[in-house]
């Protein structure tokens, strides 16, 4: 007989946003009795299991799923303290389910690309004519390595998808955390996204994703610094410094405007990459700022680029069902779902909506 997994009993209480005691009183047993199956000290009896699939809506296979579930990484801790124990809980319950799905999907659907995200130790770094390591230097052999034509990134979600990650569009219910990501072995980097964001604002959150990425796996600094250092990363690699510096020594609403729909990110990002270019003075910047929150612009910006839509997720949902023949009710037994769940959570993916699209986000974060 399997095992009961305690693991997956807290992300599927953790999913749904109830706390400990919430569950406890909602199946009408003591905190404490919950609290030892959940931490793994006693082996529940079947009926105790059947209860809680009930009470929390997901398949009692679930429950007996093997793996264990992934904290976040460090560098989001500066963000992730502003949220609710709930609310942070919930993120992470939603990343640990997406992944598992991830691992099942990826079993017959045969991903590979001799592309990948590389890993840059500071030490070890060597730029070009041997340079030390620089923010700059590490943006530039990235899109070297890539093989980036000069000029913008016609679209970065289909850049990281084609070189060894996989978008995942989620609705994380907060404007606290844009984006997260991953790197765990035996599975491609995973870009966890808010499908809420503004789409200028979605680029330069994947970049600074690829920042953590390709910096901070191997060498883990301060929050502060692993922040600043991903930032730094994302303008230079969206904004290469020997192309956007003349652009930029003519600083107003309206050149910014101009450059933004060229290159595709806020007008936002490129006065903050004048500031670090040391384009612009610091009362520049600050005049800047001021104007833009006269304008309700700090949040969201007038003439968003289009929309970047993932494809790898959609591709791997259409193989199960279009070329494996997996029904509905498989699809849902293979990913541990009620299909209803199942069909409520990979709709865009199912009828090939847009994820973020006109219809209800693909992924979400389980309520």
């Amino acid at each position: 007989m399997e095992e009961f997994n305690h693991h997956m009993m807290t992300l599927a209480r953790d999913s749904r946003g109830l706390t400990q005691a919430d569950l406890a009183a909602k199946l009408g047993i003591m905190q404490g009795t919950l609290s030892k199956y959940e931490t793994g000290f006693h082996q529940p009896p079947a009926d105790f299991v059947a209860d809680v699939s009930e009470a929390l809506s997901y398949p009692m296979a679930f429950f007996y799923e093997m793996g264990r579930p992934y904290g976040l990484p460090p560098f989001h801790y500066r963000r992730r303290k502003k949220l609710s124990s709930k609310a942070l809980a919930r993120i992470v319950a939603e990343m640990n389910i997406r992944r598992l799905h991830l691992e099942k999907l990826l079993i017959s659907f045969d991903w590979k690309t001799n592309a990948f995200i590389p890993e840059i130790e500071e030490n070890e770094y060597r730029g070009r004519s041997n340079a030390a390591f620089t923010i700059e230097g590490a943006a530039r052999s990235v899109r070297e390595m890539w093989m980036l034509p000069s000029g913008p990134i016609p679209n970065m979600v289909e850049l990281l998808e084609s070189n060894g990650g996989i978008v995942v569009p989620c609705d994380f219910g907060t404007d606290l955390i844009d984006a997260m990501s991953q790197r765990i072995e035996g599975l491609p980097v995973l870009f966890f996204v808010n499908v809420n964001s503004p789409s200028d604002r979605l680029r330069h959150t994947l970049a600074h994703e690829l920042g953590h990425m390709v910096l901070h796996t191997i060498t883990v600094k301060s929050d502060e610094e692993m922040e600043d250092e991903a930032d730094a990363f994302a303008g230079a690699f969206l904004l290469p410094a020997d192309e956007i510096r003349t652009q930029l020594r003519r600083f107003d609403l309206r050149q910014l405007a101009n450059l933004k729909l060229y290159w595709k990110v806020s007008m936002g990002a490129l006065a903050v990459r004048a500031d670090r270019l040391k384009l612009i003075t610091p009362y520049q910047s600050k005049m800047f700022w001021i104007e833009m929150g006269k304008l309700g612009y700090r949040k969201r910006e007038p003439n968003e680029p289009p929309k970047e839509h993932p494809s790898l997720l959609r591709q791997m949902i259409g193989f199960h069902m279009k070329k494996l023949g997996y029904s509905f009710t498989e699809m849902a037994k293979l990913l541990h779902l009620k299909v209803t769940e199942f069909q409520e959570m990979y709709r865009a993916e199912v009828v090939g909506e847009p994820a973020g699209g006109s219809g209800r986000p693909s992924l979400r974060v389980i309520k």
